[in-house]
């Protein structure tokens, strides 16, 4: 892996958020609608204690719906934190996230997520593949996040403009359980999951 593979990434980073900014925002939105209703219906939502979600950016699907039910099911909600080249995770509201580093909302402080089973992790990207692989901003924070945090169960929220084939990867990019978008539900064979995590049959329409 070197110099082509990442022009290889730049590149399809830059086609994907060039296809993104042709979608009308109220599409968007319309699809994050969707997104939301599908993952509160899943056995992976049911079963989670701990969601960890994000606050979207303006081309990114919105999880406030997902985020919404968690809180009302007495779940605990937790968002992530940028530090150095790490991200952290700390329960919050959401109405309380203040602008952080590079505008995005974050929380100020809260209890920092612990080592858990019952987690189900949120996760945005640019781009995701039916295997699960992710692309993301370049930055790497999520990869080095979930590096640390093997635990839980990683679900990709994408609209289906999103899904592309063949995503490229390597050994320090982390891969996602399922990824959902407003008209399918993938799961993904990239990590092992245990009993609690194994496929469900669902149709989603």
């Amino acid at each position: 892996m070197g110099e082509p593979f990442s022009l290889e990434k730049r590149e399809l980073r830059r086609r994907c958020l060039a296809e993104r900014r042709q979608v009308p925002c109220e599409q968007f939105a319309t699809n994050s609608l969707a997104i939301c209703a599908q993952v509160v219906r899943l056995a992976v939502f049911s079963h989670a204690q701990h969601i960890v979600s994000y606050a979207a950016l303006a081309d990114e699907v919105d999880p406030s719906g997902i985020v919404e039910a968690g809180l009302n099911s007495a779940k605990t909600v937790y968002f992530p934190r940028l530090r150095g080249v790490g991200l952290e995770f700390l329960a919050h509201r959401p109405e309380h996230l203040r602008p952080g580093a590079f505008g995005i909302m974050e929380p100020s402080r809260g209890a920092p997520l612990a080592d858990a089973g019952n987690v189900l992790f949120l996760v945005p990207g640019v781009a995701f593949d039916p295997q699960g692989a992710r692309l993301g901003r370049g930055g790497g924070h999520y990869d080095r996040a979930l590096g640390d945090r093997p635990f839980g169960f990683r679900l990709g929220l994408a609209a289906e403009v999103q899904v592309k084939a063949g995503v490229p990867q390597d050994d320090r990019d982390e891969a996602m359980d399922a990824v959902v978008t407003e008209r399918r539900l993938l799961w993904t064979a990239a990590r092992t999951r245990d009993a609690a995590h194994t496929k469900i049959e669902e149709t989603l329409r």
